[in-house]
């Protein structure tokens, strides 16, 4: 039987053969997962070798990896916020920039009662887990179209303990009622044309429901914003993920539904997310620099 150092370096180059990048990485952490190993303790064992049965599971999951399937949906989960996401082929991969959106709420309002958050999109629920989580005492209402995805989204309720947050079949808000202290999305805003350039790993297999709008991505961004005003409380916020160079649209069509807009950047320095509220009187904590309070339209 080969060695597991034989069965990595066979797989790095059978990896490196189809184009993934980190072959070697995607191997280890691959081998990892099916030997409940973490990658220090698959490092002690590099001489031992492997039964047939185990063997034949992990070229399968090399396999799947070297057909451009995305790691995460090999391994099955993903760390988010803390958070054990499971994900698979009806739920979009969360990423880092949907994290960040996170932080940026939690470090804007987490000191604020809030009492109600609406998820929309929620996907695998990541985010509306993560606001559970630092939320204990707000009900969080975590939505989506897709039957199959809020199935995946109460499994990771369940696997992370999460009391606080239940799930609802609908198309944005069409089947939501009640008012809401804050309402996050990261809905769908890619066009057409960004969603053929993208890497074979999200075009092939991640939905593309969720990737992609019409109307230049735009289409749900503006529908959420058209129709959340009715389900926010008076000094409510909405927080939007969106693509990088679709801001100024945004503005100019938010301005006929609420009072401030502010366009943030994430790490990378792209304009990625939108916040929206009505009540003038708010301000951003005094750590914030006054040059990115929000921006009114009167």
């Amino acid at each position: 039987m080969p060695s597991l150092i034989e069965i990595l370096t066979q797989s790095e180059h059978f990896l490196k053969s189809k184009g993934i990048l980190a072959a070697r990485l995607d191997a280890e952490l691959l081998l990892s997962q099916l030997l409940r190993y973490n990658r220090l303790s698959l490092y002690l064992h590099l001489n031992d070798n492997m039964e047939g049965h185990l063997l034949s599971q992990f070229q399968h999951m090399v396999s799947r990896r070297g057909s451009r399937e995305p790691l995460q949906y090999i391994v099955g989960e993903v760390d988010f916020h803390g958070l054990s996401i499971a994900v698979d082929r009806n739920v979009l991969i969360p990423r880092h920039e949907t994290e960040e959106l996170v932080d940026i709420i939690i470090s804007r309002f987490g000191n604020r009662p809030i009492g109600s958050i609406l998820d929309l999109g929620t996907g695998s629920g990541a985010i509306g887990l993560a606001l559970a989580k630092h939320f204990p005492k707000a009900n969080v209402l975590a939505v989506d179209t897709s039957q199959n995805a809020l199935l995946t989204a109460q499994k990771n309720a369940i696997r992370n303990r999460m009391a606080n947050i239940r799930f609802m079949v609908s198309d944005w808000l069409e089947n939501v009622d009640g008012i809401f202290d804050m309402i996050i999305s990261n809905p769908p805003y890619l066009t057409d044309k960004e969603f053929e350039n993208v890497q074979d790993e999200i075009k092939k297999f991640e939905p593309k429901c969720a990737l992609v709008a019409k109307n230049n991505g735009l289409a749900d961004i503006f529908k959420i914003i058209s129709t959340t005003g009715r389900s926010l409380a008076k000094d409510g916020v909405l927080a939007l993920e969106t693509g990088s160079f679709q801001h100024e649209s945004i503005a100019s069509f938010a301005k006929n539904y609420f009072g401030k807009f502010e366009s943030m950047d994430d790490l990378s320095g792209k304009n990625r997310f939108v916040f929206l509220q009505n009540n003038t009187k708010f301000r951003l904590p005094s750590d914030i620099n006054d040059s990115t309070l929000p921006l009114s339209f009167n």
